[in-house]
């Protein structure tokens, strides 16, 4: 009983979701896709009268539009003419333009549709035309209007070369005022914030006043080609076709510049928002640089670099939000042109990356900081400058050195100065003395030399350490603390000073690394004004011996 209620719901089920697909309406057909349109000039004298539009048959617009255009031209000069003749008759759907019983135009379905016009409408628009331009035709091929013609040229001529030399005297004019005039405040300003001279100023104006006159002459010859070929039938076609040359891309780019305004809002917008971004970070992190402005977790030597890098993540966001909104983005061209312009970015960045990473290390592990006493490499001085892919080190010769972050990650980098903010950074000397000097004198002489120079600090005190015991003498090693490794050179140069005052002080002969000489109560190696008062050099005794045999000696 269940499984036949159960076939009997499934079947009444069934028979109403038929019933419900029978009564439902059809779907609507697909919009049909859009037609492009195909039209080509109909012409007489290079004047547009109208266009055709798509094929007929194997007749291709521009073929169609030829044939009318030879027809046009075999009126225009025929000279019985007559106006009178032109007339239009609907056959099967398409309307004819007749001059006598010859066809010269045709108003297809497809101009219909393009223009939205009835066809006869069209066809009488396309013969007022006609004979406008037929008329007009016959009037330039009279004898009078010949001889206008050349007048005006002639005229047209002279007007051009009165301009040419007018426009030629004004740009000498404005030459020699340039010349002879003083840059003023405002100039001056004006080369200060682009980084010019005052001289380089006045190179500016005089190159942009020759553009200038370059491009005025430039449209005096172009209006002077239409208005001269514009008065003679063999040549008017040629004058509206330059002018067609120069008014379609400037059509384009206007046409384009509408059709982008929306997005040319939107990346102005963009580009706003990426600058005023870019000025409260800069303005944070250079607060924080200087130490007004605490950031959890960002030290302040950490501000400026940090900055730097987080500019390049913006304005690399942002250039990636702004790149659809671009005119002409989607096409090929600019798709191959970014294509290459990544190929030449990566082929090329390769060393950039890797200093890149070396500088970021260098910054956010702690390794320096701008002021520190460094040796990286072969290079000891002190980081003056530290950007993204270079650490610039001032030698203590004072010269630059510019090392590539890269360095810091396959080489050894030696911080002087870290230890020295806190503890104090060990500088360290040896001397060697001989094995007749009391090692506790040697110790004491090198610690009172420590203790006269400056900048050797007395807390950590300095001590000495007796480092090997060679054939001819014993090293010993100085150790003091100073807080001071920028001025390490000057340290060095001043305790290695004290030292010899010291040691020449308290009568201890510095015998470094050895010294080697014929002594027997020679004269002392220590200087005169620091010798023990009444200090006379021993003789120099030679004992003579007999030989054994009896023989004088030798």
């Amino acid at each position: 009983m269940t499984i036949a209620t159960s076939l009997a719901s499934f079947g009444f089920s069934v028979m109403l979701a038929t019933g419900a697909a029978a009564q439902a309406p059809p779907a609507p057909p697909p919009p049909p896709a859009p037609v492009v349109e195909h039209a080509a000039p109909v012409t007489l004298d290079g004047e547009t009268l109208y266009y055709v539009h798509d094929f007929m048959g194997i007749l291709s617009p521009e073929d169609r539009a030829g044939v009318f255009n030879r027809k046009l031209k075999l009126l225009a000069d025929d000279p019985f003419y007559s106006p009178e003749l032109f007339a239009s008759e609907d056959v099967d759907g398409t309307t004819r333009i007749h001059y006598g019983d010859a066809v010269v135009g045709l108003v297809t379905k497809e101009d219909v549709a393009a223009t939205g016009m009835p066809s006869a409408e069209i066809a009488t628009e396309r013969i007022s035309a006609i004979t406008h331009a037929i008329a007009k035709h016959r009037r330039l091929q009279l004898p009078g209007a010949r001889y206008r013609a050349f007048v005006a040229i002639a005229v047209a001529t002279a007007i051009l070369v009165l301009l040419l030399l007018g426009l030629r005297r004004g740009y000498r004019r404005l030459v020699k005022r340039i010349g002879a005039s003083s840059p003023d405040a405002r100039a001056a300003a004006l080369a200060v914030r682009m980084g010019l001279r005052p001289n380089q100023v006045m190179g500016l104006e005089l190159k942009i006043l020759g553009i200038l006159r370059v491009a005025f002459t430039l449209l005096l010859f172009v209006i002077y080609l239409q208005i001269a070929f514009s008065f003679l039938p063999l040549t008017r076609g040629y004058a509206l076709t330059v002018l067609q040359y120069l008014l379609d891309p400037i059509h384009t780019l206007w046409q384009g510049f509408l059709r982008s305004v929306g997005d040319l809002f939107t990346i102005g917008v963009l580009v706003v928002l990426t600058r005023y971004a870019l000025k409260g970070l800069r303005y944070l992190l250079y607060q924080a640089a200087d130490g007004t402005v605490t950031l959890p977790g960002i030290a302040s030597e950490w501000g400026i670099p940090l900055y730097k890098i987080l500019r390049i993540v913006v304005i690399a966001l942002a250039a990636v939000m702004i790149y659809p909104y671009v005119p002409g983005s989607d096409t090929e061209a600019f798709k191959g042109l970014s294509l290459f312009a990544g190929a030449l970015f990566t082929l090329g960045a390769t060393g950039t990356v890797g200093n890149f990473i070396g500088g970021l290390v260098a910054i956010f592990v702690g390794a320096f900081r701008i002021g520190d006493v460094v040796k990286l490499g072969d290079v000891l001085g002190v980081v003056t400058e530290t950007t993204m892919t270079l650490t610039r080190i001032r030698t203590p010769l004072n010269t630059m050195v510019s090392v590539p972050n890269i360095a810091i990650l396959n080489g050894q980098l030696v911080n002087y100065s870290i230890m020295a903010r806190t503890e104090g950074v060990i500088l360290t000397t040896s001397v060697t003395i001989g094995y007749d000097a009391p090692w506790r004198t040697v110790h004491g002489l090198l610690l009172e030399a420590a203790a006269r120079t400056a900048h050797v600090e007395k807390t950590p005190a300095p001590f000495v350490l007796q480092t090997s015991l060679d054939d001819f003498y014993v090293s010993y090693q100085l150790n003091a603390y100073t807080r001071e490794p920028v001025r390490m050179r000057f340290i060095y140069g001043e305790l290695h000073a004290n030292i010899q005052d010291a040691f020449n002080a308290g009568g201890v002969e510095i015998m470094s690394p050895h010294y080697a000489s014929l002594r027997d109560g020679n004269t002392v190696t220590i200087p005169e004004d620091k010798r023990k008062e009444g200090y006379a050099a021993p003789r120099f005794a030679v004992r003579v011996e007999r030989a054994d045999d009896g023989a004088p000696p030798a």
